[in-house]
């Protein structure tokens, strides 16, 4: 995949190769030369897999229409998450079994989400992508937009920074943002970025041999609340770390939590696997380490900065912010934007 010097397109720059990133290059090359620049060393940004398990996100509802349209046009299967049976609370005094609530159905990505994001960019035949190449000013410059990182510049007609807001507002910007914005930018919490996911995969799915659909709460730990994440001869259960665990001897930690739920040895269990998100450098700051009590409010209001620099991340959407369909919804209006621009 190469950038163009196509003198009849004007040129995107792209700060982000996660599904915004992507998404944005795919609704746009057929328009415009785009190139995207990466932190890390990978694409998927908060969308990654271990050996076959969801690390970041997983579960797509039913009313994000345009998240499972895109699932449907990219050729992906999907399967319902697994949540028939009682759940589980675990207490020092006692272990509950209760039957839950009925919760709007999901459905996961047959071969995990990561299959999304592999999927758009073997779509991309005309978008440069470069990795390692952290991002550090955005500049206007003649007209032209510069962003530059620690190894060169790159000039472009647009740029659209689709990193979470804190990261976005860390980068210098000539001229600078509306210090309103910015400030928005600042309180409003990354997606993800006060999360760890443990995923620990067994032999076979205990707990639904004993009628139990997964769902477990408990206040001991170190997993605080936990998930079915079996998919075909894959046994597996996901948890997200409770805040205050103390990561030391973390998976010895989880290992006793699992015989102590579910009565089994600990040979049963096969394997755990570990993502802390608040540790994730291009993914999170220090504020997002503050747990927090309820879903953030999600939508920025960026217009203030003009038409030339643009906002792409999820939690810039007013509609689904903090989901992929609202990085999806987001990259739409964008798209559609600078199309008709």
């Amino acid at each position: 995949m190469g950038y163009n010097d196509n003198m009849d397109k004007k040129k995107i720059t792209i700060i982000g190769a996660g599904v915004s990133g992507l998404y944005l290059a795919y609704l746009l090359e057929d328009k415009f030369d785009i190139r995207i620049l990466e932190a890390r060393k990978r694409v998927g940004g908060r969308i990654y897999s271990i050996s076959g398990n969801d690390m970041g996100p997983s579960w797509i509802w039913s009313h994000q229409k345009n998240v499972l349209k895109l699932v449907d046009a990219l050729g992906l299967e999907l399967f319902t998450q697994f949540s028939e049976g009682n759940a589980l609370y675990d207490t020092k005094e006692r272990l509950e079994v209760f039957r839950p609530q009925p919760s709007a159905p999901s459905t996961r990505i047959s071969g995990t989400l990561s299959q999304l994001i592999n999927k758009l960019e073997a779509k991309l035949q005309n978008t440069q992508i470069i990795l390692d190449e952290k991002v550090e000013s955005v500049q206007e410059k003649h007209g032209n937009r510069v962003v530059r990182t620690g190894n060169k510049e790159y000039e472009s007609d647009y740029v659209i920074v689709t990193l979470p807001p804190r990261l976005a507002a860390a980068l210098v910007y000539e001229p600078a943002l509306p210090q309103s914005l910015k400030q928005k930018m600042l309180d409003t919490q990354t997606w993800m970025g006060a999360s760890a996911k443990c995923v620990v995969e067994f032999s076979r799915s205990f707990w639904r041999d004993k009628g139990l659909s997964g769902f477990t709460f408990s206040p001991l730990g170190p997993l605080g609340e936990i998930h079915d994440a079996s998919e075909g001869d894959k046994h597996a259960l996901f948890g997200f770390v409770g805040v205050n665990t103390d990561m030391q001897d973390f998976q010895s930690k989880v290992q006793a939590q699992m015989i102590r739920l579910f009565d089994i040895k600990k040979s049963d269990i096969q394997g755990i696997h570990l993502l802390d998100w608040r540790e994730e450098l291009y993914s999170s700051s220090a504020e997002d380490k503050k747990p927090l009590n309820a879903h953030p409010e999600y939508g920025i209001d960026t217009s203030e900065y003009g038409d030339r620099v643009l906002f792409g991340a999820t939690e810039f959407s007013y509609d689904n912010g903090g989901y992929i369909e609202g990085a999806i919804v987001l990259a739409q209006e964008i798209s559609e934007k600078l199309h008709n621009a």
